[in-house]
Formats: structure tokens, C-alpha cells, sequence
């Protein structure tokens, strides 16, 4: 069988959790910006960085 790519809906669902870790992105890094412990900080730094992973994967799929 011919790999066809991604359906319109499936690539819908991505493009929908592409906008969600995005926007899980952007509260991220203002909180971080806000956090005055340090424990806090880096949890969100380590949340920053799992979220950038996330969306440069979403991306990559979104774009197949």
C-alpha cells in the first residue's frame, strides 16, 4: 500500500494540538517570567523546553 500522507481530519487534530502546546508554550513562559521560586522556574524552563520539542515534532507531521 502507497503512503498517501495525512487525512484532512488527522491533519486538523494536529494542527488543533499544534495550537494548544503553543499556546501551553506562551503561559509557560510568562509564568516563568512571573515565578519568583526557584524549584518553580525550572520546572517551567523544563516545561518550555518539552513544549518547543513538541510543537517542532507537531510541526514536521503537520507539514508531511
Amino acid at each position: 500500500m502507497v503512503n498517501q500522507g495525512l487525512a484532512v481530519h488527522e491533519k486538523a487534530e494536529l494542527h488543533e494540538m499544534l495550537v494548544f502546546k503553543t499556546n501551553c508554550l506562551n503561559k509557560s513562559q510568562v509564568m516563568q517570567n512571573m515565578a519568583k521560586d526557584s524549584q518553580l522556574k525550572t520546572l517551567l524552563q523544563q516545561d518550555i523546553q518539552a513544549c518547543e520539542n513538541n510543537i517542532q515534532m507537531l510541526q514536521k507531521l503537520v507539514n508531511q
